[in-house]
């Protein structure tokens, strides 16, 4: 396999040993699903993240997307989600094998990515589309986490280990709290995506748009936006620029999923907080990573957060 060296890094950096010990092991699994799913050698999807995507066919020849990935937690709630969501706005669960770490589904064509619209208006209309749709009652018995495990987990271990440079402004934790706790006491939890954002967002010619890569993860449908509020708002555009956007991005949701603008943006507080505290874990912030927190701190007081 000539797999790319940043999903090699990637890997070693996520899983440690576990993903240096999986490596050397990976032709040898992708040999063993191909034979299990009776699949012909694929080509190598070029966006792979952490776990090893292949693009190739069915017996009968339709497209599917095999996706190979050290066992863990977050691949098995994302079988979950994908079985929960029964191709509901969703990519179809074809089948999964938790012992191989492994997903065949179905393979969106032509796979165009939500940002490539490049129209931040019919994106997020599209976006809200997908929200209203694909979110779905709790089920009676599930291993998906909650959002609030996230929050108490994330929070608690950036106060104590992952931020003892303080490089997260302590009241922004606060105020995401305060947020969550707002939202939690006013709205009802459902199954949530976790991650929905433009790049998981794909076109299928057959079944138009739709969403890819679930975490899988129990919370107010509200806090769905919260990803996509902070996607895609490139650091080098002035900043007038992105808050314009961000604003427009609160009314479309606030006007599709009947919500009012304050909660819309109470879930960009949250995810904006959230997603930065997990930076902090990783070890990977990367250039221009306060972009999102210096949003929400010109855009959340003007909403009463």
């Amino acid at each position: 396999m000539n797999l790319p060296p940043q999903f090699i890094k990637k890997v070693h950096r996520i899983f440690g040993d576990s993903g240096r010990q999986w490596l050397p092991n990976l032709p040898a699994i992708a040999a063993r699903c191909r034979e299990k799913w009776e699949l012909p050698r694929g080509e190598i999807c070029p966006h792979m993240s952490m776990n090893y995507i292949e693009f190739t066919t069915t017996p009968s020849g339709a497209p599917v997307a095999l996706k190979i990935g050290v066992p863990h937690a977050e691949l098995f709630t994302e079988m979950e989600a994908l079985r929960l969501y029964a191709g509901r706005k969703a990519a179809r669960l074809l089948d999964a094998d938790r012992d191989l770490g492994a997903i065949l589904m179905q393979r969106m064509v032509p796979g165009t990515m939500l940002w490539q619209l490049d129209d931040n208006r019919e994106e997020t209309e599209i976006a809200a589309s997908i929200i209203a749709e694909l979110t779905g009652p709790v089920p009676p018995q599930h291993d998906l986490p909650t959002f609030a495990q996230w929050i108490e987990s994330a929070f608690r271990l950036t106060r104590t280990e992952w931020d003892p440079e303080e490089r997260m402004p302590r009241d922004l934790l606060v105020r995401a709290e305060r947020a969550f706790a707002e939202i939690t006491g006013n709205f009802d939890d459902v199954l949530l995506h976790g991650d929905l954002h433009h790049e998981n967002i794909l076109l299928d010619e057959r079944d138009g748009w739709l969403a890819i890569d679930p975490k899988g993860v129990i919370g107010p449908r509200c806090l769905e936006v919260g990803r996509y509020l902070q996607n895609q708002l490139p650091g080098d555009l002035p900043l007038e620029t992105r808050i314009a956007m961000i604003r427009e991005r609160i009314s479309i949701f606030s006007t599709a999923l009947d919500y009012p603008p304050r909660t819309i943006v109470a879930a960009f507080l949250i995810d904006a907080v959230l997603s930065h505290c997990w930076s902090f874990e990783d070890g990977e912030l990367g250039d221009g990573w306060q972009h999102s927190i210096d949003l929400a701190q010109v855009i959340c007081p003007n909403f009463g957060l």
